[in-house]
């Protein structure tokens, strides 16, 4: 992929998953064996984990949308997505009970990609001033 499609690819993704809600599109974009690194999930590793975990944020936050602030790619096969997500905590939320409280986070996305797939990222995001907004840590 040039890096034009790249960008093209993760904002597609980026919709088809986070903003339509479809955790099923995934096979679409992910390599069987993607390989998922995120510094507040260390359990969450395989295609499989990573979908559930998916699952469990979409169920967890009513209306969650993912806006893009910045996407970068690169002739290497890697993309950065900078974002912002969005929603209310209606679901529970890793062991967290609904609030009703509107939270907003950002976060950094790196993606490599290989024939067409995507298979591995690293994700980092600020989990601490999500917990402060759902008031299970104090702010």
């Amino acid at each position: 992929m040039t890096p034009a499609e790249m960008k093209q690819f993760i904002a597609k993704y980026t919709d088809d998953v986070w903003n339509k809600h479809d955790v099923g599109a995934m096979d679409r974009y992910y390599d069987p064996k993607y390989v998922h690194n995120d510094v507040s999930r260390p359990d969450v590793r395989t295609l499989d984990q990573y979908r559930n975990w998916a699952k469990d944020l979409i169920g967890g936050l009513h209306g969650l949308r993912v806006d893009i602030d910045d996407l970068i790619a690169e002739e290497n096969g890697k993309a950065v997505k900078r974002w912002t997500a969005s929603g209310t905590h209606h679901g529970t939320l890793a062991g967290i009970p609904p609030t009703g409280k509107a939270v907003r986070f950002s976060g950094s996305s790196v993606y490599r990609i290989e024939g067409n797939k995507i298979v591995e990222s690293w994700y980092v995001y600020d989990l601490l001033g999500l917990l402060q907004q759902l008031g299970v840590i104090a702010a």
